[in-house]
């Protein structure tokens, strides 16, 4: 049985009406990329509702700064933090952020990638020395794409990095004014079908932190904050519940699952057929092994520079 029914079974969604609460706001913190679909999913398919939940949406187009806004209790939840971003909140302000969702990547579960513009040379990441590159912005993203040059073999000062919107990536790789980006998805199969840039690499993190890009590098998901959990717990829960039944749905129909990037990124129905899925897992179902993974991303990043100390996720993963 897949690990997303398993979880439906346990929530009990197919064997009868849900509970009637009152509906309650819940503030997401959030910007628009694939790995956000459980709460589009959540949203589109109505299951916030059946579980009391109005999701109010605060739009951030720097995902980096869904920190910002959990932080300064501008949001009660983050539809998808970083881990490296997210514990780098919790040694400043421990509690704040905390996982009900976990996601992976991989070369299968395609999210970050190196990608370069046509008629660029390169066959590998060890060709981008002298490479203009863009990245998108945070700590996170920026530490990782560093660290993915630096297995090919290359080293700050063999090429330019510079921190960006994944939205204008597409743009100033059409231009030329850069050569390659460590970029995101949905924007990857945007620029592959509009022939802007190929994927020279994905995978990227599960390589560097994992040794293998065909493991699971979990690296963040779906987050409440400690205060969220603090003061209106059975809400937090209900919000995580909802989450949990789009992930079922997902894991079941991902192909119709796609469809609901259509009206929340910027992409188009051919290009949503493409677009490759992390792996989303409800926290309660992560095994020991899913946060040993994510453990070592954290442990990774520490010894980077990417975080001031060493830290223990397994707090952090909040479980209902």
């Amino acid at each position: 049985m897949k690990r997303a029914t398993i979880i439906g079974a346990m929530l009990g969604v197919c064997c009868g009406a849900l509970p009637s609460w009152a509906a309650d706001t819940v503030i997401v913190a959030m910007g628009k990329t694939s790995s956000t679909l459980p709460y589009y999913v959540a949203q589109e398919r109505g299951y916030f509702a059946e579980f009391g939940i109005i999701p109010e949406q605060k739009i951030i187009i720097d995902n980096s700064l869904v920190i910002t806004a959990l932080i300064s209790d501008q949001a009660e939840a983050g539809a998808a933090v970083l881990a490296i971003d997210g514990m780098n909140a919790n040694i400043k302000k421990p509690g704040t952020v905390n996982w009900i969702t976990l996601n992976a990547q991989n070369d299968p579960h395609q999210m970050e990638q190196f990608v370069i513009r046509a008629g660029f040379p390169a066959k590998t990441v060890a060709d981008l020395k002298g490479a203009r590159i863009v990245c998108p912005p945070g700590l996170g993203n920026i530490s990782m794409a560093k660290a993915g040059l630096a297995l090919a073999g290359l080293h700050e000062g063999d090429y330019k990095l510079d921190p960006m919107d994944p939205n204008q990536h597409i743009n100033v790789l059409k231009s030329g004014q850069y050569d390659a980006a460590y970029t995101l998805e949905p924007g990857a199969t945007v620029m592959r079908k509009m022939g802007v840039a190929t994927t020279l690499q994905n995978g990227v993190i599960a390589r560097v932190v994992l040794g293998d890009p065909k493991a699971n590098a979990y690296v963040g998901g779906a987050v409440v904050t400690g205060k969220f959990l603090k003061d209106r717990p059975e809400i937090a829960k209900r919000y995580a519940q909802a989450l949990a039944k789009a992930i079922t749905f997902i894991d079941e129909h991902p192909a119709e699952a796609r469809q609901y990037l259509l009206k929340n990124t910027p992409i188009t129905a051919d290009i949503a057929e493409d677009v490759p899925l992390v792996l989303f897992t409800y926290a309660s179902n992560a095994s020991a092994q899913d946060k040993a993974n994510l453990q070592a991303y954290l442990d990774y990043a520490v010894k980077i520079g990417a975080l001031s100390e060493p830290v223990n996720v397994t707090p952090y993963i909040k479980s209902y």
